[in-house]
């Protein structure tokens, strides 16, 4: 099966045979800067979506699928060991998994650590974690969709486009 035949079959819905709702924490921290950073953790090499980097994430078991909240602190204690206040949702995407048999709807959501200086502790899915203030350093590590809602967290008071009005001298033709 050649790449667009194998893509298409992806992205066909035909194919799924269940749904599932995933629940995603962009944790946030206060730098001495006065700026933000976004925890990121990677994925162990050994695992399927080897060395990936991706906020906390994970699946919501059929017992908590309608509770979107306690699953995101179930999944995020598992994964980092961290206890987080939820702040706001902040957007939700979908996408094919398990070679387009499931039909993933992940919803994502802003959160702080509480207590705020907590230990990380990964679990045996993740190697490495680091906390990114940059948007750029976004753009190169994590996923498409990722990258969306971490820049809707780290743009949030960037302005697309700044004019100084100020300086009003004649132009002269």
């Amino acid at each position: 099966m050649n790449l667009k035949t194998y893509l298409e079959f992806l992205n066909d819905e035909s194919n799924v045979k269940r749904k599932v709702n995933v629940t995603g924490a962009v944790i946030i921290k206060d730098n001495e800067d006065e700026s933000q950073s976004v925890l990121l953790i990677q994925r162990d090499e050994k695992d399927h979506w080897p060395l990936v980097w991706e906020f906390p994430r994970g699946k919501c078991d059929k017992n908590d699928s309608n509770k979107l909240e306690s699953c995101l602190k179930r999944e995020v204690k598992e994964e980092t060991g961290l206890k987080i206040k939820i702040i706001r949702y902040i957007d939700k995407y979908e996408y094919f998994a398990d070679e387009g048999e499931r039909l993933s709807t992940q919803y994502n959501y802003l959160c702080k650590l509480d207590p705020p200086n907590q230990k990380i502790k990964l679990s045996f899915e993740h190697q490495d974690y680091k906390w990114v203030s940059s948007v750029g350093e976004v753009e190169l590590l994590v996923p498409s969709e990722m990258k969306k809602t971490i820049s809707k967290v780290l743009n949030q008071d960037s302005k697309i486009v700044s004019c100084d009005y100020s300086n009003k001298e004649k132009i002269e033709e």
